[in-house]
C-alpha cells in the first residue's frame, strides 16, 4: 500500500475520532444524584425517613437470647461498641451515668462487637466501673452490618414504633452538655410528630 494511502488512512481515523468525541461530550449528563450528608463525628444525623430497625437478636452477658424488638413502645439508644475501640472506651463512662440518670426516659443497650465474648467484655466493664447499662454481644456482627455501621462507636436512636430516627457515629459525652440536650430534643420533637 503506497504511503499516502496510509497516512489518509490514518487522518480520517483520527478525524472520525474527534468527531465521535466532540458528540460524545455534547450529550447531556445525567443528573448528579444528592449524596447523604456526611455525619459528623460525635453529633447526631437525623434519619429521615425514620428507618424501622431489621430483626435482629443478640445474646445477653448470661447467655439469654435477646431480641432488639422487645424494645417497641420505649425510646431505646442502641450504642455499637468494642473493647479495643479508643473511642468507645472513653465514652463509656459517660453513656453509664447517663443511662443511670434517665433510665426511665430512654433504655440504652450496649453491644459489644468483640470476637472474645462475654470474658473480654466483663473484664472491661470491671475495669471501667461500667454499672448501668444493659450489655449485649454480637460476636458475629450481625447487627453492625445490618444497621451498616462503618465504624465503632456508632449509636442509634430508635423510636417507640421501633425506627432509626437518628444515628451518631462516634465517640460523645452523653451525659451532660449539648450530646444530651440533642437527644432529649429529637426525642421531645419525634413524641410531638
Amino acid at each position: 500500500m503506497p504511503r499516502r494511502a496510509i497516512v489518509t488512512i490514518l487522518l480520517l481515523c483520527v478525524a472520525v475520532g474527534i468527531v465521535g468525541y466532540a458528540a460524545d461530550r455534547s450529550l447531556t449528563p445525567p443528573p448528579a444524584r444528592e449524596a447523604p450528608p456526611m455525619p459528623v463525628l460525635g453529633k447526631f444525623t437525623v434519619v429521615s425517613p425514620p428507618l424501622p430497625v431489621p430483626a435482629l437478636g443478640y445474646m445477653a452477658r448470661d447467655g439469654a437470647a435477646k431480641q432488639l424488638a422487645n424494645f417497641k413502645g420505649h425510646w431505646l439508644l442502641l450504642n455499637l461498641w468494642a473493647t479495643w475501640c479508643a473511642p468507645c472506651i472513653k465514652e463509656m463512662p459517660s453513656l453509664d451515668r447517663m443511662q443511670a440518670r434517665l433510665g426511665s426516659v430512654v433504655d440504652v443497650v450496649a453491644i459489644s462487637e468483640d470476637r472474645g465474648g462475654v470474658t473480654a467484655v466483663d473484664r472491661f466493664l470491671a475495669d471501667h466501673a461500667v454499672k448501668s447499662l444493659a450489655i449485649g454481644l454480637d460476636q458475629t456482627g450481625r447487627i453492625a452490618s445490618a444497621l451498616h455501621v462503618e465504624g465503632l462507636p456508632t449509636t442509634f436512636l430508635i423510636d417507640p414504633q421501633g425506627s432509626v430516627v437518628a444515628r451518631l457515629e462516634g465517640a460523645a459525652t452523653w451525659d451532660i452538655g449539648p450530646t444530651l440536650a440533642t437527644l432529649r430534643g429529637l426525642m421531645i420533637v419525634k413524641q410531638k410528630s
